[in-house]
């Protein structure tokens, strides 16, 4: 335990080595450690610091999604055996799992349930540093008989705020845009904006990605791929161009590396092979550059995501595989079986709370 005769500036420096874990129970031994730990400055500071020593080791939250015959699960790896999390649902009895990002550590999932509450759902925030768990109220677009509606989560980078934006997906025709309303974890409430989207049908792709208070979805228009972006302080729609070298008739994701905006096209041929561009200055098209040309090798699948700024995690027949693109060696998960739809997120435990 730390002494009581030591400094407060020397605890503090001390406390924002120590794992997540550790400090919440502190929180329960003095009040001034309770005062240290949830104070807004010091959460910061040790979120910041924490960032910035595990660029390249940080843990994956692997979402396997729901399969025919297995029920969602949440598994934590690092470069151990993968560790089993409970599915942080408020009813127990999740089949599907739906992930919409992750802003500051804290995720947003959207579950449905089976059992004697099948065809129920639910939308959350989840901190599984803390275990906290935020229940979302229904909007009124989950409340339309819509036949898909997507979401996106992220943070006003000028009010602190976290929002949630959900919208129809255009592509079915014969289907009127809804009302665009945007969620504020401030408020806890749901609100119309007045904002339009751009004609679109989403290219179900596995990654999306949230850079700097725009989130991204790979979208078409007539055969001509692009990002569709929603810009959470202005809170209106826009797209970006991808870059004009990328093959459209292969699959493109979007993700983030080195806090920047990329798009990976996976070129499929006998063995899978990447290419990921960079835009090196957000929003201007012209500014993409080709960073990594990955394979061809026949370890790869679908991309899945980047693991720190070496690694990139790939699905290939129902396994996951990570790859390191400096000194090429590849590693095998067994995630709880052999699931077959996955999502993964760069993670480490943060004591940010539901509030801005």
């Amino acid at each position: 335990m730390l002494s009581a005769d030591l400094p407060e500036e020397i605890v503090e420096e001390i406390s924002m080595r120590l794992p997540v874990k550790f400090l919440l129970r502190c929180k329960s031994v003095t009040k001034s450690l309770y005062a240290q730990i949830t104070n807004s400055s010091f959460i910061t500071r040790q979120f910041e610091w924490s960032d910035s020593i595990t660029k390249n080791r940080r843990h994956q939250l692997i979402f396997r999604l729901h399969n025919a015959s297995l029920k969602p699960c949440i598994s934590l790896i690092s470069d151990q055996k993968p560790i089993d999390m409970e599915v942080p649902f408020p009813e127990k009895d999740v089949q599907y799992i739906f992930v919409y990002g992750q802003c500051n550590r804290i995720f947003c999932l959207y579950g449905v349930y089976g059992g004697d509450k099948a065809g129920e759902a639910s939308m959350i925030l989840w901190n599984p540093g803390t275990k906290e768990v935020k229940v979302l109220p229904v909007s009124q677009n989950q409340q339309r008989d819509m036949v898909y509606i997507i979401y996106g989560f992220g943070i006003d980078p000028i009010t602190k705020d976290y929002k949630v934006v959900p919208f129809g997906n255009l592509a079915f025709e014969g289907r009127e845009q809804p009302p665009i309303e945007v969620y504020n974890l401030s408020t806890g409430s749901w609100r119309i904006i007045d904002s339009t989207v751009p004609a679109f049908r989403l290219c179900y792709p596995k990654c999306r990605a949230y850079v700097n208070g725009f989130y991204h979805w790979i979208t078409e228009d007539n055969n001509d791929k692009a990002i569709l972006f929603f810009d959470f302080s202005n809170e209106v729609f826009g797209k970006i161009r991808l870059p004009p070298e990328i093959d459209q008739s292969y699959e493109s994701n979007v993700a983030v590396i080195d806090e920047k905006l990329a798009c990976v096209a996976t070129y499929k041929m006998i063995n899978c092979r990447y290419e990921i561009w960079v835009m090196n200055e957000y929003g201007v098209e012209s500014s993409w550059s080709k960073k990594f040309v990955i394979g061809p090798n026949p370890e790869f699948g679908s991309f899945l995501g980047f693991w720190g700024d070496d690694k990139i995690l790939v699905e290939n027949e129902g396994h996951l595989v990570s790859y390191n693109i400096k000194n090429q060696k590849i590693q095998r998960f067994e995630i709880h079986g052999v699931p077959k739809l996955f999502k993964v997120f760069d993670y480490l435990e943060s004591l940010v709370p539901f509030k801005s």
